[in-house]
């Protein structure tokens, strides 16, 4: 793989706010995201198949604006957008599979109305190309056609279909590798029966975020002993879970 190319594009109309999207390119993979990593995350990759994608930062239309950026920026927007993507949840709310019979596509939706969100998994594969995205707006406007033509799908599908998706995004470097494995496990999982278990589409995006919740709660737990001046049974039972943690975190390390 070769190396890549970065850049902005910023789109303005008259009828539409300004949104800028953020590119990481190279003939095997084109990785974009979006500057408003806070309010509207999304993903989006499109991965090579049979033939080689664009690699060049494209030449901008009347109504853009398109700069080389660093591999720094990008990294930075990415990260960002996962971070956010991972604090999702999805309790509450409608869930259906739009699966298209005059296309080799389909796309999960789920709906929530207070506050109104809309999050949405897409995936097409071609001759040429497989694309997969995700996608969040501030608005169920589409909701109604959405339902009127797509399946209901349950809460837990689509919270475990969010999730691999999300794994897919994790490591850039086994996308390509991943991308078929994605669409059989998604396809399936929309189907009419649903797996005792879920899939792993990344083992090492489970054991950094195992790694990380505990080592998190041992911050909390230091930052108690420092700042509460609890009972000296509660500071025993305390260290006595940092001392815990520590232990898991090795035993994690050793058997990754």
């Amino acid at each position: 793989m070769g190396d890549y190319n970065y850049y902005s594009l910023k789109q303005t109309g008259p009828y539409s706010p300004s949104s800028t999207e953020i590119w990481k390119v190279d003939r095997k993979i084109n990785l974009g995201t979006s500057d408003d990593c806070k309010n509207c995350p999304r993903l989006v990759a499109y991965i090579a198949l049979s033939e080689e994608l664009q690699d060049e930062i494209p030449k901008p239309f009347a109504n853009e604006t398109i700069k080389r950026i660093t591999r720094e920026v990008f990294n930075k927007y990415y990260n960002r957008t996962f971070q956010e993507l991972q604090k999702l949840r999805f309790h509450d709310g409608e869930y259906y599979v739009d699966k298209k019979s005059y296309d080799n596509s389909f796309t999960l939706h789920a709906f929530f109305r207070n506050p109104s969100r809309h999050y949405s998994i897409d995936l097409t594969q071609r001759m040429e190309y497989a694309e997969i995205r995700l996608e969040t707006e501030k608005t169920i406007t589409f909701r109604r056609g959405v339902a009127n033509r797509s399946r209901l799908l349950s809460e837990w599908a689509f919270s475990q279909a969010f999730k691999l998706a999300l794994e897919f995004f994790f490591d850039g470097s086994a996308m390509v590798a991943n991308q078929a494995k994605l669409w059989e496990t998604l396809d399936a999982l929309t189907g009419s029966a649903e797996p005792d278990e879920p899939v792993l589409i990344n083992d090492e995006y489970y054991y950094l975020r195992a790694r990380e919740l505990m080592l998190n709660r041992k911050e909390e737990i230091k930052v108690r002993l420092l700042e509460l001046d609890d009972v000296p049974s509660k500071r025993r039972e305390l260290r006595a879970e940092m001392k815990g943690i520590d232990y898991c975190v090795s035993i994690l390390d050793k058997n990754h």
